[in-house]
């Protein structure tokens, strides 16, 4: 999924499945929203890095940089289950509240991502094993499907946001809101023209 996406399905779940008893916090969605983008911050850095910075073509950056060791090992960091288990649970025990359903976020975001990645999957289970399940789908790659489901996340995410509208208090929130689903039928194609060029 995309990365504003999974702050959308996140929001509506979480502030679904929690209820009035998180509903008092005031900084809940700031907590949801940033666990939920989080496992996706190490990607975009490396391409914002390889893109611009230290310039290279994308069939570079796709094909050999991003499966590159170091990169993998920041990647797998932020997207490691048994990490923000770790962290959940001591959020848990002492009691942080804010913290939990940030962890609770991230965690969504992993199990969102689990059956829709195929060779770029990342190892959900690091440091205890480097085991990647390779998906035969993907939410962009056109050999798995990856043009209708784009269509399908698109579709679910603008639904969802309906629900979701009630639970932004601010009109800042709520203009976010709109400009993240305007973006998210916009990086679908982007994404899909980048990689066009690498089959």
């Amino acid at each position: 999924m995309n990365t504003q996406n999974h702050a959308i399905v996140n929001l509506f779940i979480i502030r679904k499945l929690g209820g009035t008893r998180i509903a008092k916090d005031r900084g809940v969605n700031i907590s949801i929203v940033t666990g939920s983008i989080l496992p996706d911050i190490p990607i975009i850095i490396f391409f914002v890095w390889n893109t611009w910075i230290v310039p290279s073509p994308q069939d570079t950056i796709w094909r050999i940089l991003y499966f590159q060791n170091n990169w993998q090992w920041f990647f797998n960091i932020f997207n490691s289950i048994p990490i923000f288990l770790i962290i959940a649970g001591i959020a848990y025990y002492l009691s942080r509240t804010g913290l939990l359903i940030f962890c609770l976020a991230n965690l969504l975001h992993f199990a969102e991502d689990f059956f829709l990645h195929m060779e770029d999957a990342h190892a959900h289970f690091f440091p205890l094993s480097n085991y990647k399940f390779i998906s035969p789908v993907s939410y962009w790659d056109p050999r798995g499907l990856g043009i209708y489901l784009s269509i399908v996340e698109s579709v679910i995410t603008l639904i969802i946001s309906l629900y979701v509208f009630k639970y932004l208090q601010s009109l800042w929130g709520k203009v976010l809101l709109i400009i993240a689903n305007i973006f998210s039928f916009g990086s679908h194609a982007m994404w899909y023209f980048i990689f066009l060029n690498l089959k």
